[in-house]
C-alpha cells in the first residue's frame, strides 16, 4: 500500500528536476538510434540522484534496476521526429529539422521521476526502468532490448504514451488491442516502356500502379474476416519523368495495419497472394518486399486491472477513463511477445494539436501526474501479478 502523503511529498520534490530534464531533452531532439546527447542528459540526471544504471555504448539508451531481482518493468522512449518546430513553441528545438512531437521527451522525464521516487520508496520487489531508443524507427528499438534479454523473466511491463486528446490528469485505459500493427511494403513494377500514344504495344506500368492503389485494399479486405480491422494505404508512388513516355519502372510504398494479432501473423502471405492476383493479367514484372515489423499492442487484462486499480486508489476513481484503439503503431508490442503488459494513455491537452504535428505542445502538468500514476501502477503490478 502506498503512503499517499509520502509519495506526494516525494513527487513535489522530483517534479522540478523532471520538468527541467524534459525541457533539455526537448531542446536537443535526436533521430532514432542517434540519441547520444539524450542518453547523456538522462544519465547525468540519474548521476545527480545517486542512481546506478547500465549504459549501452556505443549504442544509445540505458536501463536500470531499482531493488534486486526485478519482476516489473516500465518503459520510456527517447527519439524525436523529422519535423521543423515552429518558432513560437517554448521550449523550442535547437536541432533544425527535428522535434519532440510525440512526447518522448516527457516519457523519459516521467520515467526518470518514477526511478527517483521508487528508489526512495523501497518497493517490495525489484523494478526495471527501460530508456529505449528508436521507437519511431522501423523496426523499433524495443526489439533490441528484447534481444538483450531485458524482459526475460518479468511478470509484467507497462508504459505511458502522451495523448493530447485526453484532458491533463486523465489516464486512458483499455483491455485488448490499443494500437495497430505497422508493417511496410514496397512494390516494384518493371516493363519495357514505350510511347503513351501506343500503350497497347507495351506494358503500361502507370495503369498497373493505379489499379494496385485502387483495388489492393479491397481485395485484401475480402480475404479476411469482416470483423477484423485492416487498413492498407500508399504513401509514395515514384515512376516516370515526362508526360508522353510510359516508364520502365514504378515503385509504390505503403503500410498495412491491423488490430488483430492472428491476422497480423498471416498478413504477408495474404498480401503476396492479393498482389499476384491483381498482376496476373499484366505483362509487368513485379516484386513485393514486405517488412513485418511491429505487431499490434494487445493489453493484458490482469496487467491493466492491477495498474489502473492502483492508479484509481491513489489518484481517485475519476482519473482512469476508457480509451479507444488507434491505428498507429507502437513498438511496445515487441515486449509483449515475452511478458504480459499494458500501454496506457496519459492526458496532455496542451494546445489541442495532435501527435506528429509541428503544433503539438505538451502540458507540463502531465509530468507530475505521470510520475504519481506510474509509481502507483508499478507497485500495483508488484502486488497484483
Amino acid at each position: 500500500m502506498i503512503d499517499r502523503e509520502r509519495l506526494q511529498a516525494l513527487v513535489e520534490g522530483i517534479v522540478p528536476q523532471a520538468v527541467e530534464l524534459r525541457r533539455l531533452l526537448h531542446r536537443h531532439p535526436e533521430p532514432a538510434n542517434e540519441e547520444h546527447r539524450t542518453t547523456a542528459l538522462i544519465a547525468s540526471s540519474l548521476d545527480e540522484n545517486g542512481i546506478t544504471y547500465h549504459d549501452r555504448k556505443p549504442r544509445t539508451g540505458l536501463w536500470l534496476d531499482i531493488g534486486p531481482e526485478p519482476r516489473i518493468a516500465y518503459r520510456a522512449d527517447l527519439d524525436a521526429l523529422p519535423i521543423d518546430e515552429p518558432e513560437e513553441n517554448t521550449p523550442r528545438s535547437q536541432n533544425p529539422g527535428w522535434m519532440h512531437a510525440c512526447g518522448h521527451d516527457a516519457h523519459a522525464a516521467i520515467a526518470f521521476g518514477i526511478a527517483v521516487a521508487l528508489r526512495n520508496l523501497d518497493p517490495p520487489s525489484g523494478v526495471r526502468i527501460l530508456f529505449q531508443p528508436a521507437e519511431e524507427a522501423f523496426p523499433g528499438g524495443a526489439g533490441q532490448f528484447v534481444d538483450e534479454g531485458l524482459v526475460d523473466g518479468l511478470k509484467g511491463i507497462m508504459a505511458f504514451h502522451i495523448d493530447p486528446s485526453l484532458q491533463t490528469g486523465k489516464v486512458g485505459s483499455r483491455v485488448g488491442p490499443i494500437t495497430a500493427s505497422a508493417d511496410k511494403f514496397t512494390l516494384v513494377l518493371e516493363g519495357p516502356g514505350g510511347h503513351t500514344a501506343r500503350p497497347h504495344q507495351t506494358v503500361d506500368l502507370i495503369a498497373d500502379a493505379a489499379r494496385l492503389v485502387h483495388e489492393l485494399p479491397g481485395v485484401l479486405r475480402r480475404t479476411v474476416d469482416a470483423r477484423s480491422i485492416l487498413t492498407v494505404a500508399f504513401g509514395s508512388i515514384q515512376g516516370g519523368t515526362t508526360s508522353n513516355v510510359i516508364p520502365t519502372r514504378v515503385e509504390l510504398q505503403g503500410t498495412a495495419r491491423t488490430l488483430d494479432r492472428a491476422l497480423w501473423d498471416v498478413l504477408p502471405g495474404l498480401m503476396d497472394k492479393a498482389v499476384g492476383s491483381l498482376m496476373a493479367w499484366s505483362g509487368a514484372r513485379y516484386s513485393l518486399d514486405y517488412v513485418q515489423a511491429i505487431p499490434p499492442v494487445v493489453n493484458d487484462h490482469a496487467v491493466v486491472h492491477a495498474a489502473t486499480t492502483a492508479i484509481s486508489d491513489l489518484l481517485g476513481d475519476a482519473v482512469v477513463v476508457p480509451t479507444e484503439p488507434s491505428m498507429g503503431g507502437e513498438d511496445f508490442a515487441n515486449y509483449l511477445s515475452v511478458a504480459p503488459g499494458a500501454l496506457l494513455r496519459l492526458g496532455s491537452s496542451g494546445r489541442g494539436h495532435d501527435l506528429h504535428s509541428p503544433g503539438f505542445s505538451l502540458d507540463e502538468g502531465t509530468i507530475g501526474v505521470g510520475i504519481r500514476a506510474g509509481v502507483a501502477a508499478v507497485i500495483g503490478l508488484i502486488d497484483g501479478l
